[in-house]
């Protein structure tokens, strides 16, 4: 990936915390009723002498709590406004938003798409959404719309005590579509006995069944299954993912950039995971259109073979001050345009702005 741009003491980025309407929250494990706005950070490098020329736009995807990680919207907002060189092992969230800005600037002065430089261009992947916690015609009501929208894959969240009767109710109201369930970490041993009852509903795969450091019942369900047991919060590392597999407590994982680091820390997850014989799916953090495009310019990629979280921002976001991206027959093409996703709507930006900053430009330490 493009090294941070030379000549420091010429570059500043300004820096904005922005709060974003959405159309549907999405209860999980870690939160079932998150807030009513989505939170998010942008980074935009400019030279010192013209603060209205951005080079590079990159995001920070952290949520608006500590709850699926230890980073939030808001106290990234504050380590990037600091514009101190961002440390990626405690940071990784505001360093990968470092990272994708100057690699969109790199991208830019080439000429080249984000695509072209991964060598995605002209693929596709095949697009999935996910559905939050919430009352059985809820859920179905939710489902019954993404069908009709061209989705044929879902991920619907589970919890204790909710596991197998909302999934039931999908697969027997939508047969032939693909359903896969994401417990965020809140299982315990008790449940294994569930797990297997979804595999036998036909559910394709699991995501973080049980909490992080618990790879012995882990593996116990993928011994006992023929489940697909994806990682996630388990794995925030190469190191991370070559323990899981020495343990055998998963057989894919999932590849979020945003939470690892930035897309160099995912790609090398990715040739990890292709070395352990594992499978990879595309993870999503509820990105904007920003975001949402460097996971469609990297699922295309071959060790991606499970379907993720693709899906365009609007699923989620009433207003995006960032371009989205289409489906087209159930499938995102990844994108062509010059840089990650182009320039963003400025009224829509400046409308949405809640703070801002101009600062040295942060450079992230890996």
């Amino acid at each position: 990936m493009a090294d941070p741009l030379t000549s420091p003491e010429h570059l500043q980025a300004t820096i904005r915390l922005v709060s974003l309407p959405i159309r549907a929250v999405l209860g999980a494990a870690h939160d079932e009723h998150p807030p009513e706005r989505r939170d998010l950070v942008y980074v935009a490098l400019h030279e010192t002498d013209s603060p209205g020329t951005v080079l590079g736009w990159g995001e920070c995807s952290a949520l608006n709590a500590p709850t699926y990680t230890a980073e939030w919207a808001e106290g990234a907002y504050e380590q990037l406004a600091a514009g101190r060189p961002i440390d990626a092992s405690s940071h990784p969230m505001a360093a990968a938003a470092v990272e994708m800005a100057h690699l969109d600037a790199d991208l830019r002065r080439s000429g080249q798409s984000l695509a072209d430089r991964l060598g995605t261009s002209g693929r596709r992947s095949r697009a999935g959404a996910v559905v939050g916690l919430g009352p059985i015609p809820d859920i179905l009501d939710q489902v019954e719309g993404l069908v009709e929208q061209g989705y044929r894959r879902v991920k619907c969240k589970i919890s204790p005590g909710r596991v197998v009767e909302p999934v039931r109710a999908v697969i027997e109201r939508f047969p032939g579509l693909e359903v896969q369930v994401d417990a965020n970490g809140s299982l315990s041993v008790a449940d294994i006995g569930l797990l297997a009852a979804l595999r036998d509903l036909g559910v394709a795969a699991v995501e973080q069944p049980f909490a992080v450091a618990d790879h012995a019942n882990a593996a116990r369900l993928v011994a006992d299954t023929d489940l697909t047991v994806i990682a996630d919060e388990a794995v925030a590392s190469v190191d991370d993912l070559r323990a899981v597999a020495q343990d055998q407590a998963a057989t894919a994982v999932a590849v979020k950039p945003p939470r690892l680091g930035g897309l160099a820390c995912a790609l090398e997850l990715v040739d990890a995971a292709r070395i352990f014989g594992m499978q990879c799916s595309i993870g999503g953090l509820l990105e904007s259109g920003l975001g949402r495009h460097q996971l469609a310019a990297l699922a295309p990629l071959e060790p991606f073979t499970i379907t993720g979280d693709l899906s365009p921002a609007r699923r989620w976001l009433a207003a995006d001050p960032f371009p989205d991206l289409e489906m087209v027959d159930g499938e995102i093409p990844a994108p062509t345009t010059i840089g990650i996703a182009g320039d963003p709507d400025l009224d829509i930006l400046e409308a949405h702005t809640v703070r801002r900053v101009v600062a040295n430009a942060p450079a992230p330490i890996t």
